[in-house]
């Protein structure tokens, strides 16, 4: 008990030296160091300006050493760029530094620290010329001790990483053998699905563009509520006109959201919502009859992002507890991390939209559906009713993405094996194969009909979701035949590489691709799912893994997430190509497949020394892929953190590069 609490006062100890000493570096230098300090007015600032965007204060002949600079600006709103020019000894032209967000509301944002050569010269700030139109700035001070600063924040979060490093390393909980039934170790388990649950809350909470179209919770609903499919709003004559309406090229004449609806499906001179119907018919529908106001999305994409990391864990869980009877506790704590941040949910959270709407609620269906079968695998008790809830749960998914009607493809090796056992024991008992077939066929016949009735009532066709009469970037009446793209798609979507930075949050999505002689549609892609997830490399061992695995089941439920995995990964590409929420479509059944080849492989190693190296392994994939799972909902598609939040975001940043 004694040597815990030393371990702990240490750590504190630690915590609390890194954010008074080190995290607040910047402040010591002027605290003990001798500057001048030195004060200018707005008044007594020369300026000019060579543009029409921006203005540069230039402060003559300062003539000795500095070590900060603090603009203070007065009735700011938003984040103010800023960027200072210096002379010294070194040179009398003027050289740049890089530029800063001035945050009215967060002190240490208008300050930066110089590192320059002997005395200065001259500094110049260049600020957006409005700011100084309007009579903004009140005055910027050399050498002003840039304060002392103690994050709260900062400080748990950096003592929770040190406790919880001390927390594996030692705790016997941790070395255990993983149980079902042991309290503490679903307390821990649980603990981490709370710290996903902030993250999430974090993320979509200050990613979200209050200025975002509302076609699919607003005008579908509005459509809906008075008893048509197509939208309420039709496209003009301008548009119905042109030649070939579907043609991205040809519209540079008509006026996009105004001549015509962005993304939408035209069919018969009318625009119709192409994305599935069932979570307007869960949740806006519903909100809105209820309350007669319009639900927002990213709303709806945080409650199922929660619902779906529940899920994740309870079927890992049941996965792991079925096909291994002895696996450390660690590692299933390793293998939740990498399973909910690789998953992309995150990201999906970072620009919730329609399109990531859509794919989340799919995934919900999706994932929901996996449980009740895997739960009645477990227990003949309310068997063929939890295989009823899993087909339908899967079914229904169909109506959020079409792409997951591939999903179901998993439950047929369960569902072969149950119809061949019922056929065997047909003549000692009927019964049991025809609760089969009726837990299956009424919800895929149900949804499928409804679906088809859908699809008919709005493009003549019960197999034509709308997809093919969309208005978006090319022309999907007459794209044609994607096969050649496919080995391009497969390089992007599992094995580009992430752009890292040096500069928060240490990445930036990109548009890399490999040559392609070709339309291929790429959009801001953050990397490829087994670079940002390595624990999928495993599934390159995966014939090793069939020969050393016994369990037949089990190499059947691996084959089985590959195989599904791999075709809806080559669907999205054949469809649409490389857009990194397309990923989260099949990041999980990838990721899982490395798990199970991974533990499968592990407990094939004859020696202890081997094992711990890949135990060390498991431990690095977890943390890069705990990083890299948040700075990709950070950066999302198009930085909605940074553009719509920027406040948090730049209060995060410094908070981060204390250095700045």
């Amino acid at each position: 008990m004694r040597e815990n609490y030393s371990k702990f006062l240490k750590i504190l100890i630690v915590a609390l030296f890194l954010e008074v000493i080190v995290f607040n570096i910047t402040s010591y230098r002027t605290f003990f160091g001798k500057f001048e300090k030195k004060s200018y007015e707005s008044q007594e600032l020369t300026y000019y300006s060579e543009d029409d965007d921006k203005v540069f204060l230039e402060l003559e002949n300062i003539n000795s050493k500095t070590a900060t600079i603090k603009l203070e600006l007065k009735d700011i709103e938003d984040v103010v760029d800023y960027k200072v020019f210096f002379s010294d000894d070194t040179s009398k032209e003027y050289q740049g530094l890089n530029s800063k967000k001035y945050i009215q509301n967060y002190e240490k944002s208008k300050y930066m620290p110089l590192y320059l050569s002997g005395n200065t010269r001259n500094l110049l700030i260049s600020i957006d010329k409005s700011i100084y139109d309007d009579g903004k700035i009140e005055r910027i001070i050399i050498n002003e001790k840039i304060p002392f600063e103690f994050n709260l924040m900062r400080f748990l979060v950096v003592f929770f990483i040190f406790l919880l490093a001390y927390f594996i390393k030692n705790s016997k909980i941790l070395n255990e053998e993983y149980s079902n039934k042991k309290l503490s170790q679903e307390l821990i388990l649980l603990s981490i699905l709370a710290i996903f649950f902030v993250l999430l809350s974090w993320i979509n909470n200050y990613s979200q563009n209050p200025g975002e179209g509302k076609v699919y919770n607003k005008d579908f609903v509005d459509a809906i509520t008075n008893g048509s499919f197509s939208l309420l709003k039709n496209p003009s004559d301008k548009f119905l006109e042109l030649e070939n309406p579907y043609d991205a090229l040809a519209r540079y004449d008509v006026e996009r959201d105004v001549d015509y609806i962005w993304d939408t499906a035209l069919y018969n001179g009318k625009h119709y919502i192409y994305f599935g119907i069932l979570p307007l018919l869960i949740s806006f529908l519903p909100y809105y009859l209820i309350t007669k106001k319009y639900l927002e999305i990213p709303v709806v994409v945080f409650v199922f992002s929660i619902l779906i990391f529940i899920l994740l864990k309870e079927i890992l869980l049941k996965v792991l507890n079925k096909f291994y009877e002895k696996i450390p506790f660690k590692f299933v704590m390793y293998f939740l991390i990498i399973l909910c941040s690789g998953s992309l949910i995150l990201y999906a959270n970072g620009m919730s939209r329609v399109y990531e709407l859509v794919i989340i609620v799919g995934i919900y269906f999706v994932l929901q559906g996996i449980y009740f079968i895997l739960k009645s695998s477990e227990q003949e008790k309310n068997k063929y009713m939890n295989i009823f809830l899993g087909s339908l749960f899967l079914a229904l998914s169909v109506a959020c993405r079409p792409t997951d009607l591939i999903a179901s493809f998993l439950i047929v090796p369960y569902l072969l094996y149950l119809l061949i056992e019922n056929i065997k024991n047909f003549k000692t008992s009927k019964l049991p194969l025809i609760k089969l077939i009726i837990a299956v066929a009424i919800p895929y016949l149900s949804v499928g009909s409804a679906l088809m009735w859908y699809n008919y009532v709005r493009f003549g066709s019960i197999f034509e979701f709308g997809a093919k009469y969309q208005l978006t970037i090319t022309n999907m009446t007459t794209l044609g035949s994607r096969i050649w793209a496919v080995p391009t798609g497969i390089i992007t979507n599992f094995f580009s590489i992430p752009n890292f930075i040096l500069d928060f949050p240490f990445l930036t999505n990109h548009n890399d691709l490999t040559i392609f002689y070709g339309y291929y549609y790429i959009e801001n892609m953050i990397g490829g799912l087994f670079v940002l997830a390595p624990i999928c490399f495993m599934n390159f061992f995966i014939i090793k893994a069939n020969k050393k695995i016994e369990n037949r089941n089990l190499k059947i439920l691996i084959n089985t997430l590959v195989i599904v995995g791999l075709v809806i990964a080559v669907l999205s590409v054949m469809m649409g190509g490389s857009n990194q929420r397309y990923v989260i479509d099949y990041a999980w059944m990838i990721i899982l497949a490395g798990i199970l080849i991974f533990m499968g492989m592990y407990n094939s190693l004859k020696t202890d020394e081997a094992k711990r190296i890949l135990n060390k392994f498991l431990a690095v994939f977890t943390i890069y892929t705990f990083l890299i799972g948040i700075a990709s909902g950070i950066v999302s598609e198009k930085s909605y953190m940074q553009n719509y939040s920027p406040e948090e975001f730049y209060k995060t940043k410094y908070s981060i590069c204390f250095w700045e």
